[in-house]
């Protein structure tokens, strides 16, 4: 494999290599998972980098990363992770949990098929609270924590979003819990919420959706085409400046491994600037805010009027 990113290597000089103990990342194959299972690595882990196929381990193999074939949706592959923990040859406890995986598939409320809307919460919520509820134990043993990644999209819901942002707002929701329940016991919770980041996923995301918008009907076309149009234009331009995966990954290996974290972390300029809005600017002006930058992106995008009846006034 090629050498760690630069950040990673950084976090190498000044964290100097540990006695052995494991961590697990999910959604490891490429992106900001496999940017973080090698910023870890750096810091002397070794880390269980879960991914779905052969090519897909060949790729992350590397010094102290491990591929672990891991499919967070189904549950023979989180019982072999279990039993690898349990069965460490090494006796290292588990350290970290970073929940990464997920998919994206974006398309307005009424267009977008319910099979895809509950594949994104299975992967996206589910999976992560099946991983959790496996290995739990083990981090209670070690008082451990669980990373999360979440997004600026688990606390502002941008147009054409609204499933993956429902799951991440579900997910957000679930970490409070979570930490409320477990810190008695020593484990800890953090939530990391990524704003744009470059990685193939948010790559991808344009183009599926652009493929959606393809196949909707013309009534569907008419009302949504526009917007569609635009947000596809606006993250891909914002993608271009967005921060760089390996970035990304040594920020959550320092969130992993700080003695004292916060709950939450933003992650990116946009989501320090963003969620802030979304939390304290009243409703409607954070619509009319959107509606504005959609309008700017694409004249398409603005709302159709709906046709006057016959007894509407004049």
């Amino acid at each position: 494999m090629s050498r760690p990113p630069k950040d990673a290597r950084k976090d190498q000089r000044k964290n100097p290599r540990k006695p052995d103990e494991l961590v697990v990342v999910s959604g490891a194959s490429s992106g900001i998972g496999a940017a973080t299972a090698q910023a870890l690595a750096a810091r002397g882990y070794h880390v269980l980098a879960g991914v779905r196929t052969d090519s897909e381990a060949d790729a992350v193999r590397a010094d102290r990363i491990e591929p672990v074939t891991l499919d967070i949706t189904v549950p023979e592959h989180i019982e072999a992770l279990a039993r690898r923990i349990a069965d460490d040859p090494e006796r290292r406890v588990l350290r970290v949990l970073v929940n990464n995986a997920g998919i994206e598939i974006n398309a307005p409320v009424e267009v977008l098929p319910l099979a895809l809307w509950r594949e994104q919460f299975e992967v996206n919520l589910f999976g992560h609270i099946a991983v959790i509820q496996a290995l739990l134990p083990f981090l209670r043993r070690s008082r451990g924590r669980i990373v999360n990644i979440s997004s600026v999209g688990g606390v502002a819901a941008l147009p054409v979003f609204g499933a993956y942002a429902g799951t991440k707002f579900a997910l957000e929701a679930a970490s409070d819990s979570l930490r409320r329940e477990v810190s008695a016991h020593g484990v800890q919770v953090v939530v990391v919420q990524p704003g744009g980041v470059r990685t193939e996923m948010a790559a991808r995301s344009g183009d599926v959706s652009l493929e959606l918008a393809a196949a909707m009907s013309a009534e569907h076309q008419r009302l949504y085409s526009g917007l569609i149009d635009a947000t596809v234009a606006s993250n891909s331009a914002f993608l271009e400046r967005a921060l760089p995966a390996a970035k990304a990954g040594a920020k959550i290996a320092r969130v992993a491994t700080t003695p004292r974290p916060r709950a939450r972390y933003t992650l990116g300029t946009d989501a320090a600037f963003i969620i802030p809005l979304a939390r304290f600017l009243p409703a409607r002006l954070m619509d009319a805010l959107l509606a504005m930058s959609h309008r700017s992106r694409n004249p398409k995008s603005a709302p159709t009027p709906a046709p006057e009846s016959a007894g509407s006034p004049s």
